[in-house]
């Protein structure tokens, strides 16, 4: 056990210098900052729910000791408290009625994750106020600070006309950013533990991936309000819209996955269409894959495509 809590301790050190490091104008910092759940999910992952719970605290600790309050209630938010809720999720197991374990369903795992960035925003929402100071002003204003360092040449109209049209959009790319990075990071974790033996629950089934019928009337409730509401119900509408959506994109992939099983060259071909989705297809491409994965759980696609070639999927 003392061996254990020490690595969790190592890990939790690790994770709260690279999440500090940029504050000290560190290059590789900066380089390794989107890999600041990494060592966490390790921890937990391969140590089990107790050393996630080390590193974790460990891992604050470190961040306060050195920046303070400010950057040690950044990290607890977003980085120690989602991985070690995600790590507690992800180890939870139970006896099925045919005699094997079944693991936490990944699609919950991908729901909890979303729930709680949402949560995390209307929140910081109802911190923040909705005055001169509220979220979407202070969006506004970082983003004319930055529209005047990187483009000298907008003029103030504008630049004032741009900041205000982007501000709305930027609490939803933060959250989707953030999420992103966080199933990044538990599915490289996973899968370095998987190939070194290391593991405690097998490889999270990617393909799988299903979400609760719920979650479909939740995103038509939220597209709903920002169709058709105005103000800040529409703005929250939009942010909850695009951030729900996000998990029906990985529903959407996965299905992707499930139909290119047996495809020659497959390996090639997926890596062609993630490009091309990512720098040609782009926003409406993405919405198409997400229309696809709310598709799959209304209508039942993957199941069609059950009979394809097996692949291995360790996703």
């Amino acid at each position: 056990m003392p061996r254990t809590l020490i690595i969790a301790a190592l890990a939790g050190i690790i994770s709260g210098a690279v999440f500090i490091a940029p504050m000290y104008q560190s290059v590789l910092g900066m380089l390794f900052i989107n890999f600041t759940h990494l060592p966490l999910f390790l921890a937990g992952l391969g140590l089990g729910t107790a050393a996630i719970g080390v590193a974790a605290l460990t891992g604050t600790l470190i961040v306060g000791a050195a920046q303070g309050v400010g950057p040690l209630l950044s990290f607890l938010a977003a980085i120690a408290l989602p991985a070690a809720l995600a790590v507690r999720q992800a180890l939870l197991s139970r006896n099925a009625s045919d005699g094997s374990v079944a693991w936490y369903p990944t699609g919950r795992l991908l729901v909890l994750m979303v729930c709680y960035g949402a949560g995390a925003f209307i929140l910081l929402y109802m911190f923040m106020g909705s005055d001169d100071h509220g979220m979407i002003e202070t969006m506004q204003v970082m983003l004319d600070d930055m529209f005047t360092i990187m483009i000298p040449a907008m003029g103030e109209d504008e630049r004032l006309m741009a900041s205000g049209l982007w501000a709305p959009y930027i609490p939803a790319a933060l959250i989707v950013s953030w999420l992103i990075t966080l199933t990044v990071n538990g599915a490289l974790a996973q899968g370095l533990l998987t190939r070194a033996g290391k593991n405690v629950r097998p490889s999270l089934e990617f393909i799988k991936t299903e979400l609760p019928l719920g979650f479909a009337f939740a995103l038509v409730a939220s597209g709903a309000l920002w169709y058709f509401a105005s103000g800040v119900s529409a703005f929250f509408g939009q942010t909850l819209t695009i951030v729900i959506a996000l998990a029906y994109l990985f529903v959407g992939l996965a299905v992707l996955h499930q139909l290119s099983r047996g495809w020659p060259m497959r390996p090639l071909t997926l890596t062609l269409f993630y490009l091309m989705l990512l720098f040609l297809l782009g926003w409406p491409g993405l919405a198409l894959v997400a229309a696809v994965g709310l598709a799959d759980q209304l209508f039942r696609l993957r199941p069609r495509f059950a009979g394809s070639a097996p692949d291995k999927e360790n996703e």
